[in-house]
């Protein structure tokens, strides 16, 4: 009987009900707890991504619609939990997102405000100022990817000046580990160094991409699909030729490689 959801008077209305009848109703809703939820959160964040990166390099906007809609589930999902637990609801949810914006946004929406000259900044201080139980900038960042959290670390420390000025001045440093590095592999160091260094040149990566306004997670990702499209790529040449990959040295392997990479190039700008 969609017409208990169909009926309804507006979007929001249509979306509530059609969570309450779930949780109600499907075994496998029924079931779900805030924790059993995460991993599908996480799944749908990448998907949103990954549709984002369609509408924007192919003008494919329908995935991104799809992702937005159970990417929201998700959102409608937890509120609904919390409902049931008698700690909020899905129009809490947006009125404490409402509330939080016109906050941060006293240059919209105080006309008694001072513009800031540095909406960013203004933004830090403004959120600062709502976590009244932190002793350190280092408090309350959330579990993220690894780059993505030394990114978030290091933007928190430039806020007190302990950063670099310039990128130029990043890329001496990112030598200075590299070098440290390749001393613990001619060393034969044992794994925890090697791990410590290596973890050196990567935070030091990551706060490149942050002075280059980039997101060390998303470059990464977007290099993942591309070394993925391009070995998919060499698989199906290697089949044209008759030639198992396995079969081919490492020199054959790069000519192959190569030529991948420039025929994508090719289509890619035609």
């Amino acid at each position: 009987m969609p017409e208990r959801i169909t009926n309804k008077d507006n979007h929001y209305d249509k979306l509530c009900t059609l969570m309450s009848i779930l949780r109600a109703e499907c075994p496998w809703d029924r079931e779900q707890t805030l924790l059993s939820l995460r991993r599908y959160t996480l799944e749908e964040v990448h998907e949103v991504i990954e549709a984002i990166d369609a509408a924007d390099q192919s003008n494919d906007w329908l995935p991104l619609k799809d992702e937005l809609g159970d990417l929201l589930l998700q959102v409608v999902f937890y509120a609904q939990i919390a409902e049931e637990a008698d700690a909020f609801n899905f129009g809490d949810v947006i009125d404490a997102l409402i509330n939080k914006m016109i906050y941060r946004h006293p240059h919209v929406f105080d006309q008694t405000a001072q513009i800031s000259t540095d909406i960013n900044r203004q933004w830090d201080q403004l959120k600062d100022a709502e976590q009244h139980d932190r002793t350190s900038l280092m408090d309350g960042i959330p579990p993220m990817p690894a780059l993505k959290y030394a990114q978030k670390q290091q933007q928190r420390a430039a806020r007190v000046g302990f950063d670099w000025q310039q990128a130029a001045d990043v890329m001496t440093k990112m030598r200075e580990e590299m070098d440290e590095l390749e001393h613990e592999i001619n060393s034969h160091a044992d794994i925890e160094r090697l791990e410590d260094e290596f973890g050196d040149v990567l935070f030091t990566l990551a706060n490149l991409a942050r002075k280059l306004d980039l997101d060390a997670e998303l470059c990464l990702m977007r290099t993942n699909r591309k070394f993925a499209r391009r070995f998919r790529g060499m698989e199906t040449e290697a089949v044209a030729l008759s030639v198992p990959m396995n079969q081919m040295d490492l020199d054959s392997l790069e000519r192959l490689y190569q030529a991948v990479k420039a025929k994508q190039a090719d289509n890619s700008g035609a």
